[in-house]
């Protein structure tokens, strides 16, 4: 063969490749993305419920301080802009009571409260880089007092919420924010009794930890 021939075939081979990467490149791109996952961190404020003179202390309220949360959100996205999540948030902070009959208010020490969760999320609208969305999930709440001799409680838990993703021009990374609303049952420490023609029922009342959550994160989607 040439040199010249030589010389041709390799130009024409690199020619091709050279062709042919910007192609891929530009299909990798297009390839829609499966996966999300998104370290979160923000504020957790709220959660208060009564108990009865019956629990140990005077009638009053316990109230979790609002103090800074954070976790972690997986997503397996599916079609129409939704995804199945899997969460998983926590927050530290301090657990106060405070006794109906006046007083001051006591700390009785730092609590931790965890949620594990399953739900879904849903967003709307066409634009290619912000996408509002609604959520929500059903799971567990884990109540962590501090206070030895006291142990946790796990609990069925569900949130609802919704937020917005924005995502940058590389369709690989973007910027996430959620504001929730987290609700878990717990016994309010009241007993209710009820009479009837066989015989009578005690059960305990139940009270609901309440709290808001406005989170933010960055988000790896592949």
């Amino acid at each position: 063969m040439r040199p010249s021939s030589v010389v041709l075939s390799v130009c024409t081979a690199l020619a091709l490749g050279l062709a042919a990467a910007p192609a891929e490149a530009q299909l990798d791109v297009s390839e829609p993305k499966r996966f999300e996952i998104t370290p979160v961190a923000g504020y957790q404020w709220g959660g208060t419920f009564d108990v009865g003179a019956g629990s140990g202390l005077p009638a009053g309220t316990m109230r979790l301080k609002g103090s800074f949360a954070w976790g972690a959100i997986v997503s397996f996205l599916a079609q129409m802009g939704s995804a199945v999540e899997l969460i998983y948030q926590r927050q530290d902070t301090d657990l106060e009571f405070d006794p109906v009959s006046g007083g001051a208010n006591t700390n009785l020490g730092g609590f931790a409260v965890n949620y594990i969760q399953l739900g879904g999320r849903q967003q709307f609208g066409h634009s290619e880089k912000i996408h509002p969305f609604i959520s929500g999930s059903l799971g567990v709440g884990i109540l962590d007092p501090k206070a030895e001799g006291i142990g946790s409680s796990t609990r069925f838990s569900w949130s609802l919420g919704g937020g917005v993703n924005y995502m940058f021009a590389n369709g690989r990374t973007g910027l996430r924010s959620d504001i929730k609303l987290w609700s878990t049952p717990v016994p309010s420490g009241e007993i209710g009794v009820w009479c009837g023609f066989y015989a009578c029922v005690a059960a305990e009342g139940t009270d609901w930890i309440t709290q808001g959550q406005w989170t933010g994160g960055l988000v790896f989607t592949f």
